[in-house]
């Protein structure tokens, strides 16, 4: 896989109105809720999940639900540990295990992932291009579970462009200490409603990753 094939981060090259929602830290008690308000309003998104939220009868149904609405499971590593600190066949084990569990539940291999804080490296590259993901960035960053609602919504929609991919939050990563912000995502939750409502009126759609890429 060539470098230019590693990286997603936007698609400059979408002239239709869509745009990729996607999630990061779940699966958790949020991403159900969201996931009602996406199917409220037949839109997908992309959740990338941490393998050891994935913890057995808990949380299986919320990650097969993911996949049965249509929107798209991919990896966000084990444990959100900082994988340019870890030596070559501990970065293959976190982003292994989490492919494995998220296979396993949903009986399809994921296709992307995202870095922990968006931190890797050439060595940790050549470990996903070896799994056959690739690696997706963001292009619109938010605070949504430190920031009110309606303030997310409305950096998102500002920051509006085709093929634009917007980081939220559905989960607390195993690493998150009392300084890492919010201890819930109920604010994450309601700025998905509201942004939602404001992408309608505005003819927006929302795709999962693999769908922005097929419509380039």
């Amino acid at each position: 896989m060539s470098s230019d094939r590693l990286y997603v981060e936007h698609r400059h090259g979408i002239r239709e109105p869509l745009i990729a929602l996607t999630f990061d830290d779940g699966p958790s008690d949020w991403t159900d809720p969201i996931l009602d308000h996406l199917a409220a309003r037949g839109a997908r998104a992309t959740f990338f999940v941490v393998g050891a939220a994935i913890n057995g009868p808990e949380r299986e149904p919320t990650l097969r639900r993911t996949v049965e609405c249509a929107s798209e499971v991919a990896n966000h590593t084990y444990t959100h540990r900082q994988l340019p600190a870890l030596d070559d066949g501990e970065i293959r084990d976190e982003i292994g295990r989490t492919n494995e569990v998220i296979e396993q539940v949903t009986s399809a291999a994921p296709r992307y992932w995202r870095a922990p804080h968006f931190r890797s490296d050439d060595r940790v590259r050549k470990v996903i291009s070896e799994l056959g993901l690739r690696e997706v960035r963001s292009s619109i960053f938010t605070g949504d579970y430190k920031w009110p609602a309606a303030l997310t919504a409305a950096w998102v929609v500002k920051h509006l462009q085709p093929g634009a991919i917007v980081d939220l939050h559905d989960g607390r990563a195993p690493t998150d200490g009392p300084e890492d912000g919010a201890r819930t995502r109920e604010a994450t939750v309601e700025a998905v409603r509201l942004i939602l409502a404001e992408l309608e009126p505005r003819g927006y759609r929302c795709v999962t990753v693999s769908e922005l890429l097929a419509a380039e």
